[in-house]
């Protein structure tokens, strides 16, 4: 089935679905304890609360108000086995683990249980709940890919059944995504059973696929984000060479074209314009999109990106440099998370596990070559350091978007943040589907705000503010990003 494609200015938008909190009476978001005025802002500046608000999670569950003072990095389905393992994770700059492998107790799938993990300083967007349940627990983790499986129908469901498809829907071959999404948001009905945690308060995350992404119309994919406190939905742009097709990322891109969406004999998109770290930024804006446009939600949206090879058979694999520019492209659309998906279904280093053996020499895929020359504990040094970099920049990211604070020359994505001492640009070279040239010099013109020096953050250089309001930086390859702090 072909979805209604939105207009592609919505979707390559960077600031559309964001609800404005500019109004009549001048007061804009709050910055720590304090708010701003309009009139203390550079003319036509206006400042934008990041999705959900500040206080998104308290309005949910005290525990769950974690999460607000977090820009949420973790892992999918990892699967730790002891206080190292945990310790692995915090050492990466992790803060969460987004759902668990294995089960606690079981020796069969053994897995750490919550007392070690809140011991070692990592939180859990959970699968279940033990004995040992306690503060690391901010959220509850449900079905994965509901959408996918089992379509966009609210027919009746099997929990029981193994398939795994809509064959397990009620009666068989219909469609039933909509009712497993809904048990695991709400525990109906209980006939079902429990979904493993107490339908309390507490955040609740469902990541969606394809189906929300590309599949169903809107009106039916909005349905199951209604179903999800955090939205995610997941499509592997760097290594998923299925995601060219004009179905997938040939319609999302250029709905409008007949060539390559929706002629008789329509070609998708190229290689080039498929292999984009770019890309990511549309895992963020359809969802908030959706969520805002039709559910009249604002929620807080993670991005998923793959950390090696995540097709099974699939031959491409994600480069580091390449991985870091996607979850950067992420957060610059807006994203208040990423989750790193760590399984490797293809590549020549095949591993459920593959930040723990990573970080374990004793294992053999630490030094297993993912990509020429780059082994599975370089793919953990370069996690560490992204990691590294957002926690040093978090509460930057959770402050105000500073809407109409830049613009700029040239291929790439920008957005403005203001924390309420500085400005700042975040920069990444390249635009969904669209390619950016080698090299290519882009000239930034901000507002005037007093600033004198253009810091160029983590990079031990600073770059001259013409008249006080523009500046010009290289970016090498679609690989490339920076982030400027004004002084």
């Amino acid at each position: 089935m072909t979805r209604r494609m939105l207009p592609l200015c919505l979707m390559l938008s960077l600031t559309v679905s964001h609800s404005s909190f500019a109004t009549d009476t001048g007061v804009l978001p709050r910055i720590g304890s304090a708010q701003v005025s309009q009139a203390a802002l550079p003319l036509g500046v206006t400042l934008r609360d990041i999705d959900g608000g500040p206080g998104y999670f308290a309005n949910k569950n005290p525990r769950s108000a974690w999460m607000d003072n977090h820009i949420l990095l973790g892992a999918w389905m990892e699967q730790p086995a002891d206080a190292t393992q945990v310790g692995y994770a915090t050492a990466m700059g992790e803060n969460i683990y987004w759902n668990l492998g294995g089960k606690a107790g079981d020796p069969s799938q053994w897995r750490a249980d919550y007392d070690v993990i809140r011991a070692g300083g990592m939180h859990v967007s959970a699968p279940d709940t033990t004995p040992n349940s306690g503060s690391e627990t901010v959220s509850y983790d449900g079905y994965d890919e509901a959408d996918m499986q089992y379509g966009s129908g609210a027919n009746g469901w099997n929990p029981a059944a193994p398939n795994a498809n809509t064959n397990d829907c009620i009666p068989a071959g219909s469609e039933c995504g909509y009712t497993v999404s809904k048990w695991s948001y709400t525990g109906l009905p209980t006939s079902y059973g429990s979904p493993g945690y107490p339908m309390d308060s507490m955040a609740k995350h469902q990541g969606y696929g394809k189906g929300v992404l590309f599949w169903m119309w809107d009106s039916e994919a909005a349905v199951f984000l209604g179903y999800s406190d955090i939205l995610s939905a997941d499509s592997y742009w760097l290594t998923d060479a299925d995601l060219e097709a004009n179905s997938q990322g040939g319609c999302a891109f250029f709905p409008a074209s007949e060539s390559i969406c929706s002629g008789a004999t329509p070609i998708g998109l190229t290689h080039a314009q498929r292999a984009l770290p770019a890309n990511y930024a549309f895992n963020v804006t359809r969802l908030q999109t959706l969520s805002n446009t039709l559910n009249h939600q604002s929620k807080p949206v993670v991005v998923d990106v793959e950390t090696g090879c995540p097709v099974s058979g699939g031959t491409e694999c994600i480069t580091p440099p390449a991985m870091k520019a996607a979850a950067m492209h992420g957060l610059i659309a807006g994203a208040r998370g990423i989750l790193w998906f760590q399984h490797n279904f293809g590549g020549p280093c095949t591993d459920n596990t593959t930040l723990i053996d990573g970080n374990d020499p004793t294992t053999s895929d630490y030094s297993c070559e993912q990509t020429p020359g780059v082994t599975i504990h370089n793919v953990v040094e370069n996690v560490t350091a992204f990691n590294g970099l957002v926690n040093s920049l978090n509460n930057v990211l959770l402050s105000p978007f500073a809407d109409g604070y830049v613009t700029q020359t040239g291929n790439v994505s920008a957005m403005a943040k203001y924390d309420g001492s500085h400005f700042y640009v975040f920069a990444a070279s390249g635009t969904p589907a669209t390619p950016p040239p080698a090299n290519q010099s882009v000239t930034f013109t901000v507002k005037s705000s007093g600033a004198t020096t253009v810091t160029v953050v983590n990079e031990g250089r600073t770059i001259p503010l013409v008249n006080g309001t523009s500046f010009t930086d290289t970016f090498a390859d679609a690989n490339a990003y920076h982030i400027y702090r004004l002084d």
